[in-house]
This record gives structure tokens, C-alpha cells and sequence, in this order.
């Protein structure tokens, strides 16, 4: 999808100007949660570029935004947007779940990124095109040594969809597709 990149950027920046950003300190000698949370982030990414059909995933910079990660995706007759949080611990344990609060605000997000779509010029050439926007989210276990940090997938979770221009299209075959892919 031509100037993906570019509307990411600016939904984040036109969403973080009505939220609150937090950002975390680290304690000594040890990385921040923001800073094991950016590299679970990345552990995501790079999954995310496996993915076939192929995806191109973006990251959020700071976790400004409900989505850590963004990809887009050509599928049989839409493109595909994924919006996904990303959490993490180094125990199953205390990995946090979205509660209906997160989930709501994350449905916000994603009603949101389908209204710039229509209306920010950024992707003019798509808005009358099929597209499905998906929420989802995944579980990341920390595996930490003193060499270096592992990590392991727990959990790939798919939530909502949100459609656009997809009336001709088989919705049921399309959520079961979009399910599995949120699995990664």
C-alpha cells in the first residue's frame, strides 16, 4: 500500500495530540519496561515480515498509540491493516490481558485509522477500495539471561474487524483468514 508508512506516522501523531504519552524510567542496571516492551515489539516485527501472503509491519514510535505495531498486507481481493498491541513479562504469569477498557479505546483506534483513511489525503487512491482493519494482540514471554534477552510468543489474538468497501466480498472467509494471521 503506497504512503503506508506515511499515514502511520500520521495517525500517531494526530492520535497523541488527545492522549496522555508515560513514559518509564529504568532502575539500575536494569532496562526500563518501556525498553523490554520495544524489544518484544521488535520480536513481533520481525514475525510480522514472515507472515505469507507478505505483510509489512511498521512500528509505533514510543507506543504513542492503542497499535505498537501496524502491517499491511495485500490478501485474495483487500488489503489487510493489523493494529496490534504487544505486552510482555518475564512471567507467563503477569503478562497483562486487555481488559473492556483497552478494548474499547483500541475499537476507537481502529474507527480512527478508517476515518483518515477516508479523509486525510494520505491514501486517496485506497479509499474506495476493500480493506479490513483488524485489532489484535499479542503475548510476549521474556526469556532473559545475563548473555542476552529471548523471547517467545504466548499468545496472537485477533479482537475486531472494521470494513471498508467489502460488500462483495465473503466477510466469514475473510474473519477466519484475518484470525489465523493475528496467531503469527
Amino acid at each position: 500500500m503506497k504512503n503506508f508508512e506515511i499515514f502511520v506516522v500520521h495517525i500517531v501523531k494526530k492520535w497523541k495530540t488527545h492522549k496522555k504519552i508515560i513514559l518509564e524510567s529504568a532502575g539500575l542496571g536494569e532496562l526500563s519496561n518501556r525498553e523490554y516492551g520495544d524489544l518484544a515489539e521488535e520480536y513481533v516485527y520481525r514475525k510480522i515480515e514472515k507472515l505469507e501472503p507478505k505483510y509489512y509491519p511498521f512500528q509505533s514510535n514510543g507506543s504513542q498509540s492503542p497499535a505498537d505495531i501496524f502491517a499491511v498486507g495485500r490478501r485474495n481481493g483487500y488489503w489487510h491493516i493489523m493494529l496490534i498491541q504487544v505486552k510482555s513479562s518475564d512471567n507467563i504469569e503477569t503478562i497483562y490481558r486487555l481488559n473492556s477498557k483497552d478494548l474499547k479505546a483500541f475499537d476507537e483506534f481502529a474507527k480512527f485509522v478508517k476515518s483518515e483513511i477516508k479523509n486525510s489525503g494520505i491514501l486517496d487512491e485506497y479509499k474506495i477500495k476493500p480493506i479490513a482493519i483488524s485489532t489484535g494482540y499479542a503475548a510476549v514471554l521474556r526469556n532473559k539471561t545475563k548473555l542476552r534477552v529471548s523471547h517467545t510468543l504466548v499468545q496472537g489474538k485477533g479482537f475486531k474487524i472494521f470494513n471498508m468497501n467489502m460488500s462483495s466480498l465473503d466477510i466469514e472467509s475473510i474473519k477466519k483468514t484475518i484470525s489465523q494471521t493475528h496467531k503469527l
